[in-house]
């Protein structure tokens, strides 16, 4: 009964330990960045000191509960120092200020704080926040009218009337959604064709309509990331095409630079429908690192190895192969190179099928 209770202990001691560390950590590099960026050295500066402060405070400290940060107090000091004397001799001032608070702990000179009086230090504090407020840069973040003026009020609001610890996580969740909605509005996926005119014919969004579009081959171009805040839009836009009930779905992926696990359930919806209704899909142009979290996923087995072309025009070829040359009878849409013959004949010729396997005509 003891042991339980002291694992209990323990475990619920842990969790909260963790916890506390990760909102501290959370707070404190940030502002270390900051306040090392408002002294005039380098960002990474203040990690390495916030870091190395917070491990000697650990180990030293005199209390479990001992918390060690940034303080913007030294600011106005440190940023005065190397303004006048450079950064060198910031590490100079930094050494002796060491030392100077070791000789301040050993004669018990902490103890005359006690003679400043209260006003003083309450006076001192106030403009060194007035200096650090940085009103120009907040009042310039408002006249944005943007999402970042919408995280900058939350947070400054959470800070003054609520704490700092909520401050910055429910800033930082804001500014998570807003960066989502971002990126899911760069996602782009349009159908197309190639434009014949053109002598390296390039796909064209605009060249599609009703009189012009393959009854049997949709082609669909995806520029942008497919993650949780965007995949439902792509899948969404191509499932459209399922109601013509194509024989073959070509997508172009060669301007999707990753996908996540939401976006790779919205592909396998996708190519599930499509197998249902006796279709299959091609992926074309899809990059390495694509490719290699398709893999990691499963899905490029799935989908199977040979249905991915590293060229528009391979998968077009290998399309037209696939589908049902009967209904290209008479048919007027004209979409391919191919239409034409397979329209008057509903046949291609032999040097054709002998090629169908080659470097594609239409670049990506």
């Amino acid at each position: 009964m003891g042991n339980t209770m002291v694992d209990a202990h323990l475990t619920l001691s842990i969790s909260s330990d963790l916890l506390s560390g990760i909102i501290v950590g959370i707070i404190a590099l940030p502002l270390a960045m900051a306040f090392a960026i408002a002294s005039g050295v380098k960002p990474e500066y203040g990690i390495y000191t916030a870091g190395i402060a917070g491990i000697l405070i650990s180990l030293f400290g005199g209390s479990k509960y001992k918390i060690g940060g940034p303080t913007g107090a030294f600011v106005p000091i440190l940023l005065g120092i190397v303004i006048t004397y450079g950064y060198a001799d910031l590490l100079v001032a930094g050494f002796l200020a060491g030392i100077l608070l070791c000789l301040m702990a050993l004669f018990k000179i902490g103890s005359s704080i006690k003679f400043i009086p209260r006003p003083v230090t309450v006076g001192f504090t106030l403009i060194v926040a007035w200096n650090m407020a940085e009103r120009k840069q907040f009042a310039h973040l408002l006249k944005l009218k943007t999402g970042d003026s919408l995280i900058l009020l939350v947070t400054f609001f959470l800070t003054v009337f609520s704490s700092i610890t909520t401050a910055v996580l429910d800033g930082l969740a804001l500014a998570l959604i807003l960066f989502a909605k971002r990126m899911s509005n760069l996602l782009v996926v349009s159908k197309v064709l190639p434009d014949h005119t053109q002598k390296n014919e390039t796909v064209q969004s605009h060249l599609v309509n009703d009189s012009h579009d393959c009854p049997q081959i949709s082609m669909y171009t995806i520029e942008g990331p497919l993650f949780f805040g965007a995949a439902q839009l792509f899948e969404q836009r191509v499932m459209e095409t399922i109601n013509y009930k194509p024989k073959v779905l070509i997508l172009r992926m060669g301007m999707v630079p990753f996908i996540d696990a939401t976006g790779t359930a919205n592909l396998k919806n996708i190519i599930n429908h499509f197998k249902k209704n006796g279709g299959i899909v091609l992926l074309s142009g899809v990059i390495p690192q694509l490719k290699e979290q398709l893999k990691l996923s499963g899905l490029y087995d799935e989908i199977n190895g040979k249905y991915f072309f590293d060229h528009t025009g391979e998968a077009i070829n290998y399309a037209i192969s696939q589908i049902n040359h009967n209904k290209c009878l008479g048919c007027k849409h004209f979409a391919f190179h191919e239409c034409e013959q397979l329209s008057r004949d509903g046949e291609l010729d032999s040097k054709y099928i002998e090629g169908i396997f080659g470097i594609g005509k239409v670049n990506e």
